[in-house]
C-alpha cells in the first residue's frame, strides 16, 4: 500500500512533467494507481483527494505548484 508521501511526489512529478493538471485527471489517476482510499466526493460532488496526501503534496512542493481555484487545476 501506497503513503501519502508516495502519493504526494508522484503528484509532484505528474505535474511537474505535464507543467499543468486538472485536479480531476490527477484524482484518477490517484484511485488507479494507488486504490479508492485516498480520493472520495467532496460536499460539492467533486472528485477529490485525500486531505492527508494534499497536505503532504503543499509541504513537498513548498509552493513551487501554484493551485488555480477557478480551474481546479495546479500548474508549474
Amino acid at each position: 500500500m501506497a503513503t501519502t508521501t508516495e502519493i504526494a511526489q508522484w503528484m509532484i512529478n505528474t505535474i511537474t512533467s505535464r507543467q499543468y493538471e486538472y485536479q480531476q485527471v490527477i484524482v484518477s489517476d490517484i484511485e488507479e494507481l494507488f486504490g479508492r482510499e485516498w480520493v472520495y466526493e467532496n460536499d460539492n460532488g467533486n472528485p477529490a483527494i485525500s486531505p492527508k496526501v494534499l497536505a503532504e503534496f503543499r509541504k513537498l512542493h513548498g509552493g513551487s505548484i501554484e493551485w488555480n481555484k477557478s480551474e481546479r487545476s495546479w500548474s508549474i
